[in-house]
């Protein structure tokens, strides 16, 4: 990955700062903010007379090493030491339990021996707020696994102590034999996560119900279309095809980096909304009627349906034909705070997005004019009562 060196200077400050070439500049700027305290937001960078803005491609700056850059900015004030001392939860009275389970803060899940893929399902799902108590207000469940689950959420909320979910780790095994496999040096191996969580979705999904519908579809499932269309190069002609179907999670494709023909490598997954797009478009190959032989297709999905809740699954495992195993891709993928599922849906979905932006756009404005105009009525009031005494006018 192509890199240089520099010097930003800002105020009487020169700080050293090592610049990947192909990352977004966000992360120049996160580098930034944690060296000199300023925002990213208020962040403005100049590279001698260019300006470095979050769309800018650093590779066109033409930065070289030991390039002095500026930093212009008003920095975050320091955070003064807190008066009180810290007390950690551990050490907190039963009564201080309490109000902290009051305010929804679940307990924490102990790992069992490699079952972390298995706790953070469990901490995800009883996040998803409807979709957990639904299942602990459940009347009977008749599916062992569910039911463990439901207990689990019910200790969640009620437990002042770590919970150690033995049962619901039994029944998993016994519903996929898979997760009991063991190291040959006898320890519990690995698994992902999207596993465990696609087993327990499909489960809750046959047992528990909420208008009319399986729990899991209500929240989580999405709706697309896929257009399947003979790809240019085949030489035929064919009226493209629409295939509605569903899903519980959005995959993200990590592919790496890609030789080019000046001999460097890009073009690899860095960013979450890259990688599912990524899944989304593709090609297959099948057999052509038009044509009589096999040949290539391209796909386009698109979402038709949004949930409450949209699961993302970074596709880290895959199978090695070689060695019959599971192996786990390991290159880094960034991900946003907020996922923007604009460019994921159908442009009729996209309308309904728009308009719904807008009305909320429009409220906040309205509602920053009504703050703006009650803090100037506000500061212009003890004025006129100052200009009314020196006039000598009764208030």
């Amino acid at each position: 990955m192509a890199k240089v060196s520099v010097k930003v200077k800002f105020l009487k400050d020169k700080h050293d700062i090592e610049i990947m070439l192909d990352e977004p500049v966000e992360l120049f700027k996160a580098q930034l903010y944690a060296l000199t305290g300023v925002p990213n937001d208020r962040q403005k960078i100049t590279a001698g007379a260019k300006q470095i803005t979050d769309a800018t491609d650093l590779k066109t700056v033409g930065l070289k090493d030991k390039q002095v850059l500026m930093l212009f900015g008003t920095a975050e004030e320091v955070l003064a030491r807190p008066t009180e001392t810290q007390t950690f939860i551990e050490d907190l009275a039963p009564e201080g339990m309490a109000a902290i389970m009051s305010a929804g803060v679940p307990f924490g899940l102990q790992n069992l021996g490699n079952t972390c893929y298995m706790n953070s399902t469990l901490q995800l799902l009883k996040n998803a707020d409807e979709f957990s108590e639904a299942i602990v207000k459940a009347p009977s469940v008749a599916d062992p696994l569910v039911k463990e689950a439901q207990n689990v959420f019910k200790q969640m909320d009620t437990t002042y102590e770590p919970i150690a979910p033995h049962p619901f780790w039994s029944r998993l095994k016994q519903r996929k034999p898979d997760f009991g496999q063991m190291t040959p040096q006898g320890g519990w191996m690995q698994h992902d996560a999207e596993e465990c969580l696609t087993e327990l979705l499909n489960c809750v999904n046959g047992v528990v119900k909420t208008n009319g519908k399986g729990l899991t579809d209500e929240h989580f499932r999405i709706e697309m279309d896929t257009v399947t269309t003979l790809a240019a190069g085949e030489g035929g002609s064919e009226e493209p095809t629409t295939k509605t179907d569903y899903t519980l999670k959005l995959s993200c494709h990590i592919q790496g980096n890609v030789k080019q023909a000046d001999g460097s490598w890009k073009g690899g997954t860095d960013m979450m909304p890259q990688g599912i797009m990524n899944g989304l478009d593709g090609t297959i190959e099948k057999t052509s009627p038009s044509l009589g032989r096999m040949a290539l297709y391209e796909t386009k999905s698109r979402v038709t349906r949004l949930p409450k809740y949209v699961v993302t699954q970074l596709m880290r495992f895959f199978y090695k034909q070689d060695t019959q195993s599971k192996a786990k891709v390991k290159r880094p993928v960034k991900f946003p705070f907020a996922l923007d599922m604009h460019d994921y849906c159908v442009p009729e979905l996209q309308k309904k997005i728009y308009a719904y932006r807008e009305r909320k756009g429009e409220a906040q404005r309205l509602e920053e004019a009504e703050a703006k105009k009650a803090k100037l009525s506000h500061n212009e009031t003890p004025a006129a009562e100052a200009g009314a005494a020196a006039a000598g006018v009764p208030l």
